[in-house]
């Protein structure tokens, strides 16, 4: 998986100083260096008598429920773990340990060379088992270099190996099939395929997790950040995830499948009606139409709305990217823009749009028209409502140069200001194009 050379290596050093800025993980941390140098590995147990108040709080925290008793019981791999979903999943654990004590670890040599002896056996016989595929590569680069899901390799494997190797043949078989032989097909159906159980690669288990990892070292891309990114890589091998709660809504855009004519989008268009499409409807078809090639993409539901009713009967192809865009409305625009399509956006002027445009003109440049995000339109609509110092702040991560004079103004002048009172000005540019 392509990282930032600079990000992985300052992590370790990031995490260790989270750590050691609670005093809850302080004898946490030193029972997990003593099981580490006694067994040569990450694992065993840990038990804190006595439990303080600091130490009940990370506790409850780490592991989401209460520990009201004096002692409290876990195994190192379940601390480990508890850190998945996290900024600090992946990172390599042990760098950090030597990290938070501020000097290498050391263990007997003849035990050490034991276990990495052992421990490379183990994972070149999976190798070898799926030599000269995606899914071998993948666990040669993660193990060679330490990246990837070597952290979740490693745990898994001081945890149980004989779990992991079932766990590595099924998610290794998955990843080669779905990349080698990419066919649209839902998560749970593709899982039951290989696992017989539908939900052995959802998000929240190893196995999702581990094929994440699969393809975005495949794909050459970093590990998503979000659920939204996830389905976006997922798509991209050709797995739908949740094709029932993503969807976008779009209106005036017809669409064609093995070269015809789709007759439900285009039944839908040329009523005028609004139409709910999911990341499922989007997988069956091979490109998207649009009026004059342009689509008016709006980040508020009742402006698209209104839009969409006063139009009527007449031309106009829009969609509504209801907030944080999700991976429904960024295929359909990656299909426009595929058929040579043109993007109009329009959204609030306050830090959570701007935002939201930033993406989209980072992911689409020239293709996408900031359309009347300037500071005139945003004199005009200026509405009463402050914007704390805390969401002001966000504005810092805007880097197209357009929004980030609009970034400046909003800052000077502490105001939102918000697209409903733009609907005139929308509809005039729509029915003039």
């Amino acid at each position: 998986m392509a990282r930032c050379e600079s990000w992985w290596s300052m992590m370790p050093h990031e995490f260790a100083a989270y750590l050691k800025a609670n005093p809850g993980y302080q004898r946490i941390m030193k029972q997990i260096r003593e099981k580490y140098e006694s067994l040569g590995h990450l694992g065993g147990v840990i038990r804190l008598d006595k439990l303080t108040e600091n130490e009940r709080e990370v506790l409850r925290s780490l592991f989401k429920k209460n520990y009201l008793q004096k002692s409290a019981t876990f195994t190192v791999g379940k601390f480990v773990g508890a850190f998945a979903k996290t900024r600090y999943e992946g990172v390599d654990f042990e760098a950090m340990l030597s990290c938070y004590f501020g000097e290498k670890l050391n263990w007997k040599k003849e035990l050490k060379n034991q276990y990495q002896e052992e421990k490379s056996r183990y994972f070149n016989e999976i190798i070898k088992t799926f030599k000269a595929t995606p899914a071998a590569s993948w666990l040669m680069e993660s193990l060679t270099n330490r990246n990837n899901a070597y952290a979740i390799l490693n745990i898994k494997y001081n945890e149980d190996p004989e779990n992991l190797k079932k766990l590595l043949t099924q998610v290794c078989t998955g990843l080669n099939q779905c990349v080698v032989e990419p066919q649209k097909l839902r998560l749970a159906l593709f899982a039951s395929k290989i696992t017989k159980d539908p939900h052995a690669f959802d998000m929240n288990r190893d196995g999702g997790r581990l094929l994440l990892y699969g393809l975005c070292a495949y794909y050459q891309l970093n590990y998503p950040k979000n659920a939204e990114a996830q389905m976006e890589v997922l798509y991209q091998a050709g797995l739908i995830y949740d094709e029932v709660s993503n969807y976008t809504i779009g209106r005036g855009i017809k669409a064609t499948a093995k070269d015809r004519s789709h007759p439900g989008w285009a039944g839908f268009a040329e009523t005028g009606e609004p139409l709910h499409i999911s990341l499922w409807n989007i997988s069956l078809i091979d490109g998207v139409n649009c009026v004059k090639n342009r689509v008016f993409v709006f980040e508020n539901p009742t402006v698209f709305s209104e839009i969409a009713g006063l139009l009527e009967d007449q031309p106009g192809s829009l969609i509504c990217s209801a907030g944080n865009v999700k991976v429904a409305t960024l295929l359909l625009l990656d299909k426009i823009v595929l058929g040579g399509g043109e993007i109009y956006y329009g959204g609030d002027f306050d830090p959570e749009g701007l935002i939201i445009a930033d993406k989209l003109k980072k992911r689409y440049r020239e293709k996408l028209i900031l359309w009347h995000f300037t500071p005139e339109d945003y004199q005009k609509i200026l509405s009463k409502k402050k914007i704390s110092e805390a969401r002001l702040k966000k504005m810092a991560k805007v880097v197209s140069p357009e929004l980030k004079i609009m970034a400046e103004i909003i800052k000077k002048t502490g105001y939102s200001a918000y697209q409903e009172l733009m609907v005139d000005v929308y509809l005039k540019d729509i029915k003039s194009c």
